[in-house]
């Protein structure tokens, strides 16, 4: 029964106030008695509501909307109640950056179709829970959580040594049982450059190239070999990963400075990914996953550290 529907009902409420449990009152109580009576039995009725879980939020204004904030020197990172998550970068100004430079972390939970095919489950805010309460401090954080389908997951979060370290595992196929699923953690930068213009006449041009001729990104692969990119130089991601990334180092000039460092720990890997062929600094994503089979019990990490 959709409660709130009826109690928003003004003629179902008159209906309750004239009912028998008004009349059990003694006639010298006044029309305020009955009402306050009539608000004591739809308190009494709410209280056997089912609770939703759902992660509680910090009260900090810098942090509302947020179960976990976490500020240092070089960024701020945060995770909303919905299980979002975010970090924005201190500037020179000693101030974030503006939210077009902040990298954008999501939490996966992938199906896999017989075809090849891939599909992200949708996570469902409500089932959301913790047993660590919304803090300002992230240490050995566990959120689990469900996807559509039912799907039950667990995401790993602590504060190590100045950088943020993440894992997670499907804890629960639910009702997917058909298909494969995997645990994976996308970081996402946006066009770092939207703002500045890029073509043009020559002079425009000439600028940009001189804003970004120190930008630069350094790769570790899986086999040990090691790759110095240019991000201004147009490149299809997937394949610049080759058998995946294990070390990624990064310097744009959008971060005034700041260098970032993605790691994946011991049998986990990373792999860049973009549309089409496209400089890295228009956008990519760095999916992080971890080899079941080997790691049987999520141990394994993904680093992000801003520095």
């Amino acid at each position: 029964m959709d409660w709130s529907a009826t109690f928003d009902n003004p003629n179902w409420a008159f209906s309750l106030a004239n009912s028998t449990v008004p009349r059990l009152i003694h006639p010298m109580f006044s029309k305020n008695h009955r009402y306050c009576a009539l608000a004591t039995c739809l308190i009494g009725m709410s209280s056997i509501s089912p609770a939703v879980a759902q992660l509680p939020s910090l009260n900090e204004k810098l942090w509302l909307g947020h179960f976990l904030g976490l500020e240092s020197r070089n960024f701020n990172f945060g995770v909303t109640s919905e299980g979002a998550a975010e970090m924005k970068i201190i500037g020179k100004k000693d101030e974030p950056l503006g939210s077009h430079s902040a990298l954008k972390i999501s939490f996966i939970v992938e199906e896999t179709f017989p075809d090849g095919r891939t599909s992200q489950r949708r996570i469902l805010p409500e089932s959301l829970e913790s047993d660590q309460p919304a803090s300002l401090k992230i240490d050995d954080v566990v959120i689990r959580g469900k996807v559509t389908g039912d799907a039950g997951f667990e995401i790993f979060l602590t504060e190590n040594r100045g950088a943020i370290s993440l894992g997670g595992r499907i804890t629960d196929p639910g009702s997917l049982t058909k298909n494969p699923l995997r645990f994976k953690i996308e970081a996402k930068f946006d066009d770092l450059y939207r703002y500045s213009k890029q073509d043009g006449d020559k002079k425009a041009l000439k600028e940009f190239e001189e804003k970004t001729k120190n930008d630069r990104m350094q790769l570790v692969l899986a086999d040990k070999k090691r790759i110095k990119h240019a991000p201004g130089d147009p490149v299809n991601a997937t394949e610049l990963s080759g058998p995946g990334v294990t070390a990624l180092q990064m310097e744009i000039s959008t971060y005034q400075g700041k260098k970032f460092e993605f790691l994946a720990s011991e049998n986990s890997s990373m792999m860049l990914v973009n549309k089409d062929t496209k400089p890295l600094h228009s956008g990519f994503s760095i999916l992080w996953t971890a080899d079941t089979a080997k790691d049987p019990e999520a141990k394994a990490r993904f680093s992000i550290e801003a520095k």
